[in-house]
């Protein structure tokens, strides 16, 4: 009997223990989606401090077969160009992001595939509507308490 019930105590400790460590899982999961949905409300607005606020100095991009390493002075010229002249009207998943964190919620990722459509004006002034797929993965590192994006891998369809 004395055999059994501390089987069962093991069992039961076990279940409390994944609960009490899935539990924070699932609040940062949470903190990385809203990340995600600044991040279109951003691309909306237009608004570039807003896309960078959780941006390091230094960040790691993977795209068209390059690894760069952009600060972050560089990426905010780079979305002040793009974002200057245009307006969304479509940066919507078409599929629900996949988001994990590890165990010890130190690290996270997003992986998303996005309709975007905007119309941005050239040079000239003259409005060109633009549309692609998206799909990527962003990475994250928990730093002093707050999530900071430290690495994309982007594709375009």
């Amino acid at each position: 009997m004395f055999k059994h019930a501390i089987f069962l105590f093991v069992v039961l400790a076990a279940g409390a223990s994944g609960y009490a460590q899935s539990k924070p899982v699932e609040k940062e999961k949470a903190e990385l989606l809203k990340l995600h949905q600044q991040d279109r409300r951003a691309h909306f607005q237009t608004d570039v401090d807003l896309l960078l606020a959780h941006h390091p100095e230094e960040f790691v991009s993977v795209r068209s077969g390059k690894i760069n390493r952009p600060k972050k002075a560089d990426t905010r010229k780079v979305f002040t160009e793009s974002f200057k002249g245009a307006t969304y009207s479509e940066w919507d998943d078409l599929e629900p992001p996949i988001i994990r964190v590890s165990n010890d919620g130190s690290l996270g990722w997003i992986i998303v595939r996005l309709k975007v459509r905007r119309m941005k004006k050239d040079a000239a002034g003259a409005e060109k509507e633009e549309k692609f797929v998206y799909a990527g993965i962003m990475t994250y590192e928990k730093r002093d308490g707050r999530w900071v994006k430290v690495a994309n891998v982007s594709t375009f369809e």
